[in-house]
Parts: structure tokens; sequence; C-alpha cells
């Protein structure tokens, strides 16, 4: 890749496919090439794969509407190894998002922007906690950058001004279809994953979905 470059961190949420879609279909962003990423969190949370089936399937859907002028990359982080330790703490999602897009980043100088799924309803809603964990995960971003890197990418959040409300009516419906939003899947008969309807994205999601004809 020789233009400027953004790397798009993709989960297969919601938020993160508000994200892309912005990316490949907003005029402001086509002097851009485009990096896809989905890492594999692989936690006691149990989403990776579910998650990995929402990634696919949205690509595809792009791809098919032949918007396909992205590279799209993975790779895994397996923090399973912890369950021993007995502890509710282990590296939140943006944190462990901003170590490898610093990585990428060392890899690919051309990348200029990292693109992230905050909304305005995080802005509004998540209170100071959350402003404090975005500073964190930045400066984590900003710490595993290699000493070569003179030009640091800056992030950018090109849902920021949307509600989650607003972002999935703007989603085709083949996208909003294969989103996945739960944070603790329930696999009925020990494949089929459903959403528990009790973590907090599923009590974000409620209303938006319960108003849906």
């Amino acid at each position: 890749m020789s233009k400027p470059t953004i790397l798009c961190m993709f989960s297969g949420g919601v938020d993160s496919a508000g994200v892309l879609h912005e990316l490949l279909t907003n005029e402001k962003y086509s002097t851009f090439d485009l990096i896809v990423h989905h890492i594999h969190l692989w936690n006691r949370e149990n989403r990776a794969l579910v998650e990995l089936e929402a990634v696919k399937n949205i690509l595809n859907y792009y791809r098919n509407e032949g918007k396909s002028s992205f590279v799209f990359t993975q790779n895994t982080f397996d923090t399973r190894g912890f369950a021993p330790l007995k502890s509710n703490r282990f590296p939140m999602d943006m944190d462990v998002c901003a170590f490898t897009a610093a990585q990428l980043h060392a890899a690919q100088p051309a990348i200029k922007h990292v693109a992230m799924g905050r909304t305005r309803s995080d802005v509004e809603g998540g209170g100071k906690g959350f402003a404090l964990r975005m500073r964190r995960a930045q400066a984590i971003f900003k710490s595993s950058l290699t000493i070569e890197s003179a030009e640091p990418a800056e992030y950018i959040f090109p849902v920021v001004d949307f509600t989650k409300r607003e972002i999935w009516d703007f989603l085709p419906e083949k996208v909003r279809e294969s989103s996945w939003w739960c944070r603790r899947p329930v696999y009925k008969n020990g494949s089929d994953p459903q959403t528990c309807g009790a973590c907090i994205s599923c009590k974000d999601m409620a209303p938006i979905i319960g108003n849906q004809s």
C-alpha cells in the first residue's frame, strides 16, 4: 500500500459495523487505502467464534455489493490461560485493540489513522470511567509504537456523532442481521449461539431491537 491508509479495528459488532460502513461509503474517506483487522479475542466470555462469523458475513456483504477495496487481516489474542487466577480482571477489548493496532502500524507505516467505534451514546452515557479507559487505550497505542514510527497514526471515530440507534438505522439490513453484540453468548445445544439478554451490550441493544417492526 502506497497511499495513506486507515486501519479499521473490526469486531463484527454494531458500532464497528457502523465504522466500516462509513469508511466504505463516505466520500471523505475515498482517498485512503483501507485495512480491516479482526482480533480473535479468546477469553472467558467465549464469543470469538460468533464474532468471527459476523465478521465474515458482513465483509462478504460488502464484497458482493462491489465495495471490496480493502485488505483483511486477523490475529488471535488468547487469555483463557488466566482462568486459574479466578480474577474478573483481564485485558479490556480497547486495550488489546490498541496494542494490536500499534504492531500493525509498525508493519505498515502508511497507516495514518486507526478507526474505532466510539459512538455518541458512549460519550454521553459512558461517564468518567469510559473517558479514562479511552485515554488509557490511546496511551497503550502510543507506548507500543516502535521508535521508527516518525509519524504515528491518530485515532479517528467515524461514528462518534451517531447514537447506537442511529447507527442501527443507517446500516443495511443484511449487515444488521449479521452483526453480533452480546458479550456472553449462550450456546444452545453446544453450538447454536444465543444472546444472553443480561450483559451490558444486550441491555443497550434491547430497546433498539425491540422497536423493530
